[in-house]
């Protein structure tokens, strides 16, 4: 997977939108009502009716020559009409011209028109968004994934917000058909970098992905999901931000492990190189500790139907391998601290480590180990991480001198070690007291 395009995108699908379509069209509309109330004029009508009395087979040579006017018809008409069943029939309309993508330059070429909107077609499609129908909700998003995903110009920004609005929405909602085909819509449109970018910044919207990433879903929607991720990736500062954001390294690691998919690796694979690719220095660690090189180690003796993820497992192994060779024991605690993800490997509990390397931990890069560890003491809600960071805190003043014990002291580990004292879980509680009892200074310094 080298570049976000349309090529590896998936087609979005929706029985329910197409089931609903083929009723909508095929119970029409009565125009001549819409044009005696003047909301449309005896040409639009005239257009509209000569489509209707046509079979579906011979609409294709009608839009070869009028197509332009037909999809300026529809976007028109959108914008002026209010009535939930006529937009419907409008959209269904729209869909059958794009079913054949010769269609698609029409409505990309709108805004180009003398006489149109700057935002055609995109600001009509939106205004959809805003009526209270599902059906009509859905069908404008499927349509402005369709011609966001394939239009050479930038979107509008004006309807940028109001679409991601839209999805983060339906991302949000309970399991449903609506929330799944909300996800597909936004991996069809990411494909613009505006769009990443307005998607990078809406909170609701990326935590809603990874609500439901985290639910267990189908492997489809997993794939869909991560996708988006991939998509995004590609971005510099998505690729600095992502793991230490939403712990995303673990996540995917997890569900690499578990996918019952070949694509669902296939997109996590790629995804993890491009943060390893683009930003090695913010996620390296966190591959490490999260034993990614043993995991893509048993990929490569796996057999792929694809090329492209046996050469992402290959970079990915490559790199990992390089990196590890070159790290001292030290180096490999301190990405784990750096990481946040600690565990009672055989270091946290070897006398000689920190003997030999407390002085290390207490003035490499000012101390930024020790500082890590306190902080993890106020943004863990994990048990085993609590007590694994209580512990080394504990070692770190039981092999240091009185230099070690103030730097915890004024760093507020003294206060943030007692409030564990009385925490829920046996072993953090332990811990916290193990430490407290290394130094008096612990008990009676300010």
């Amino acid at each position: 997977m080298a570049t976000a395009t349309l090529a590896i995108l998936p087609p979005i699908y929706s029985p329910f939108l197409d089931e609903q379509c083929g009723k909508i069209d095929a119970k029409g509309v009565s125009w001549e009502g819409y044009q005696r109330a003047k909301l449309v004029s005896a040409e639009e009508v005239n257009l509209l009716k000569t489509l209707e009395r046509q079979p579906k087979s011979q609409r294709a040579a009608t839009f070869a020559t009028q197509g332009s006017t037909y999809a300026k018809l529809y976007i028109d008409l959108l914008r002026k009409l209010q009535k939930v069943d006529t937009v419907q029939a409008v959209l269904v309309g729209i869909s059958n011209m794009l079913a054949d993508p010769t269609n698609l330059p029409l409505f990309h070429n709108l805004s180009q028109q003398s006489d149109a909107k700057s935002d055609d077609p995109y600001g009509p499609l939106i205004k959809c968004l805003s009526l209270q129908d599902e059906f009509v909700l859905l069908e404008a998003l499927r349509i402005m994934a369709i011609l966001v995903s394939t239009d050479p110009k930038p979107v509008p920004e004006g309807c940028i917000g109001p679409l991601v609005d839209a999805l983060a929405k339906l991302t949000n909602a309970n399991p449903s058909p609506a929330r799944d085909l909300a996800i597909q819509v936004l991996g069809a449109i990411l494909g613009s970098r505006q769009i990443r970018k307005a998607a990078w910044e809406h909170d609701s919207l990326l935590s809603g992905l990874i609500k439901a990433l985290k639910a267990n879903p189908s492997p489809q929607l997993q794939y869909w999901i991560i996708l988006c991720f991939w998509e995004m990736s590609f971005e510099q500062y998505v690729a600095e931000a992502a793991d230490k954001r939403f712990d995303l390294i673990a996540l995917f690691a997890e569900v690499a492990r578990t996918a019952a998919k070949e694509k669902v690796t296939r997109v996590v694979m790629a995804t993890l190189r491009n943060l390893l690719n683009l930003a090695p220095d913010a996620n390296i660690n966190s591959m490490l500790v999260q034993k990614l090189l043993p995991l893509v180690k048993s990929f490569s003796t796996r057999k792929w139907s694809d090329d492209e993820v046996v050469d992402d497992i290959k970079y990915l192994k490559d790199e990992l391998e390089e990196r590890l060779a070159n790290l001292t024991t030290f180096d490999e605690y301190a990405s784990e601290v750096e990481s946040g993800h600690l565990s009672w490997s055989p270091t946290h509990e070897s006398e000689d480590f920190w003997k030999e390397n407390v002085e290390k931990i207490r003035f490499e890069n000012k101390g930024r180990v020790v500082k890590q560890l306190v902080a993890l003491l106020s943004s863990s809600r994990d048990p085993l991480v609590l007590a694994v960071a209580v512990h080394d805190i504990g070692q770190f003043i039981k092999y240091g001198d009185d230099g070690a014990r103030k730097m915890v002291n004024d760093l507020n580990g003294k206060i943030k070690v007692m409030e564990l004292m009385s925490h829920e879980s046996g072993d953090v509680k332990y811990q916290a007291l193990l430490t407290d009892a290394f130094s008096e200074s612990f008990r009676f310094s300010v």
